[in-house]
């Protein structure tokens, strides 16, 4: 009986370190290999919150048209612009004692339409240690449009509508990234469609801070301050300024600190998996 068993731990511990192991180094610990197919979902964790995520192309070319082997995973919902945001008591010593209200890292899409220097690639980038079974994705924005899709054409919308410019090569990789206006393109039966939904439904994403989500291709140009977005509301593809503008209300009174520098567009991340 001794012997059966030592040579049933032996056997299991030479097929750890011939197949479990090595799986595991190469997928990462968060999803063994496998085949991937449309409508499959994983839960991935971002920031401290766990998001579903689930596939949408099962065979994924970045926009150099180069297939890496691997299914694209789209988040199944809107990450809103005010996550993260906090109100603090502050005790200062020569003032009064008051809340104040601290921005999250995604309260704007950064200081300009360059997505490499965005504060959303920037908080995103601080979550992917858990996505280090993802395949690094060519995200580099080398084209930018002008223009509009129609309001209301949802997933009929028309690429024709928006213009094209080439901006000029640019390196740059992630594993959690934003769709570019090209994949949105491509995407577009999924742009307004939530938790698995086989109808489009943006109403259970809209909220205050919660009425589109960025892309990553620039209006006009990287320097520029409007980037696109998917507008939940009005069914289209548009520019969104990159932030808030500061304004004050029609009394003259100024607006609660949250409003003033929280836009209303939100995240919705991706990634790729290998594909087996």
């Amino acid at each position: 009986m001794f012997k059966k068993r030592k040579a049933w731990q032996l056997a299991l511990l030479v097929w750890l370190c011939l197949f479990l192991i090595p799986a595991v180094r190469a997928f990462g610990a968060g999803t063994a290999a496998r085949h991937w197919n449309i409508g499959d979902t994983v839960i991935r964790r971002i920031d401290g919150k766990d998001y579903r995520f689930r596939c949408i192309d099962q065979n994924y070319a970045d926009h150099m048209d180069v297939h890496r082997n691997g299914a694209l995973f789209l988040c199944d919902e809107v990450i809103p612009a005010n996550t993260g945001s906090r109100y603090e008591f502050e005790m200062p010593e020569d003032g009064p004692h008051d809340y104040v209200y601290v921005p999250g890292p995604i309260v704007r899409f950064g200081s300009s339409a360059d997505y490499k220097y965005s504060s959303v690639r920037g908080w995103l980038s601080r979550s992917e240690s858990g996505f280090a079974d993802a395949i690094m994705v060519n995200t580099g924005v080398e084209r930018a449009y002008q223009g509009s899709t129609k309001a209301e054409y949802w997933e009929h919308l028309l690429q024709d509508d928006l213009a094209p410019l080439y901006l000029g090569s640019q390196k740059m990789e992630d594993r959690l990234f934003i769709l570019s206006v090209d994949e949105a393109y491509r995407y577009r039966n999924w742009l307004w469609k939530f938790h698995g939904a086989k109808k489009r439904n943006p109403e259970t994403q809209i909220g205050e801070f919660c009425k589109g989500y960025w892309l990553r291709t620039p209006c006009g140009k990287a320097e520029g301050t409007e980037i696109y977005i998917v507008d939940l509301v009005n069914g289209n593809i548009r520019p969104e300024k990159v932030s808030v503008r500061e304004q004050k209300s029609g009394k003259g009174m100024e607006q609660d600190e949250e409003i003033k520098v929280t836009g209303t567009t939100g995240v919705r991340p991706a990634f790729v998996l290998p594909q087996r």
